[in-house]
């Protein structure tokens, strides 16, 4: 069996894992497990538990990176694709706390880059032939801020705002998201006050974008 068939193998175990019994729960010996293979396989193949776990953790990406595909296909004005990209951000950041927490601001972070790379090498179909600027940098960067300040810098540049302002309305919008998802870690499984919690922390995101937008 091929390394990368391996890889693929408990990739799907680890995604699995997740699925069916949360973030918090994933252990090296389960997911190996359940893929057929010893433990050893996991730091074998993936160096760490944590690696495998954020490979698995862009499967729950996947819906998010089909609407951001077709947001940045079809959404042409700068400020309203941050405003959309931040719902289906909150949309489903919402549903699946701990890993949007745990890629985005948590230990992923500063692995994110490289992990998402080898992910796509393994599952190249996610990529398709898309070449937008927007969708490759919010797939293949955990820097939420990153992603916003380049649109509100274009933003900047029509005259819609100051750059002071673009780079403070992309700062805050990452603060305000991260400290919302933090406090739903332990009831976000209740689908009502996942929904809830989005919609509050994109009125917040929104109406920070408006204030900072010259009239």
């Amino acid at each position: 069996m091929s390394a990368e068939t391996t890889k693929r193998k408990l990739v799907e175990a680890a995604y699995q894992t997740l699925q069916e019994e949360g973030f918090e729960h994933i252990r090296a010996r389960n997911v190996a497990g359940k893929a057929g293979y010893a433990a050893t396989a996991i730091y074998k193949h993936f160096g760490s538990l944590n690696y495998l776990i954020t490979m698995a953790s862009f499967r729950v990406l996947e819906e998010y990176n089909r609407e951001n595909m077709e947001l940045s296909s079809t959404v042409t004005d700068c400020v309203l694709l941050s405003k959309l990209s931040w719902k289906s951000f909150l949309c489903h950041a919402f549903r699946n706390v701990p890993v949007f927490e745990n890629l985005f601001w948590g230990k992923a972070k500063d692995i994110f880059e490289e992990a998402v790379t080898e992910y796509f090498q393994l599952y190249p179909e996610g990529l398709q032939s898309h070449t937008s600027t927007f969708f490759y940098l919010a797939s293949f960067s955990s820097s939420i801020e990153e992603r916003d300040f380049m649109l509100f810098r274009r933003a900047a540049n029509e005259g819609r705002l100051t750059m002071e302002d673009a780079v403070y309305v992309s700062r805050v919008n990452s603060m305000i998201a991260h400290a919302a998802l933090r406090e739903h870690m332990e009831d976000y499984k209740d689908p009502v006050i996942a929904r809830r919690a989005a919609e509050n922390c994109y009125r917040l995101i929104e109406k920070t974008i408006d204030r900072c937008l010259i009239p």
